[in-house]
């Protein structure tokens, strides 16, 4: 991890997880000045510590990769 990102505890990403239930979420970057961003489905915590999540784009994806190469 860089400076610039924020150290999220266990309990706090636990607090954050538990209220998602379920449903639409965006992914989202920005290459330079350009946002990019996507809908996804498929996203779940995969652990606290160190907060991890996983989201799985639909192999169709254009946006996708943009995102990927950031």
């Amino acid at each position: 991890m860089t400076a610039e990102h924020a150290v999220l505890d266990p309990r706090t990403m636990r607090d954050v997880m538990g209220n998602f239930c379920t449903g639409v979420t965006v992914i989202t970057a920005l290459d330079g000045d350009a946002p990019l961003g996507f809908a996804c489905q498929s996203f779940t915590s995969v652990s606290l510590d160190p907060p991890l999540v996983s989201f799985c784009p639909a192999r169709t994806s254009t946006t996708w990769p943009r995102i990927r190469e950031i």
